[in-house]
């Protein structure tokens, strides 16, 4: 079997959060800078993709295997890294993957958050 995160769109990842269901915990795995430049409004875990190591991110998501995970980045790309990332390695039962990322959801669902 193949370890692929699910697919997500913005407009999706914008009805589940508007929705009666229990939000998800949102991983953001870009880096410092671009946190300063556009931050996701919503609440969520930081863990930068240069300090990805099998120790750091079990240290920062043990409580969170069984939980539904939304992951995003600038595009999508490295999220998508991310993501099967954590499947290989054991450490989430299932993972989103926000198409477009920070940039799409900049785009679409909130304009005021700058786009870089």
């Amino acid at each position: 079997m193949i370890n692929i995160p699910n697919s997500l769109s913005v407009h999706g990842l914008n009805k589940w959060l508007n929705s009666n269901h229990e939000n998800p915990i949102i991983i953001d795995v870009r880096e410092d800078s671009e946190l300063e430049i556009a931050r996701f409004p919503n609440e969520f875990l930081h863990i930068p993709i240069s300090k990805v190591s099998l120790e750091y991110v079990k240290s920062r998501i043990t409580y969170v295997k069984d939980k539904k995970i939304v992951v995003l980045c600038h595009a999508g790309i490295r999220s998508y890294n991310f993501g099967k990332w954590s499947l290989d390695n054991n450490l989430v039962n299932e993972i989103w993957n926000l198409e477009e990322g920070i940039d799409g959801w900049s785009k679409y669902i909130d304009q005021t958050i700058p786009r870089y």
